[in-house]
């Protein structure tokens, strides 16, 4: 699902909405809103992505680091 960051121009006063919240808004006062807020996508598929990333990269290091313990013993 999309997040949205909603500020208020005059307070900067922080919204994260959904997709459904931010339709909800919009319906509520489209009129002043475009003059009131700014949008701004926010991407959270990327953090949890490179949270995968790392725990990938970091037990693939912690194996590497034991293999070569292993061999070092033989």
């Amino acid at each position: 699902m999309q997040h949205f960051k909603i500020v208020n121009i005059h307070t900067n006063k922080v919204i994260n909405l959904n997709y459904n919240e931010l339709q909800t808004m919009l319906r509520a006062n489209r009129k002043d809103f475009f003059y009131n807020y700014t949008i701004q996508r926010i991407e959270k598929t990327n953090i949890l992505k490179n949270i995968i990333a790392f725990l990938i990269v970091s037990c693939g290091s912690i194996a590497l680091l034991m293999l070569g313990s292993i061999l070092d013993k033989i």
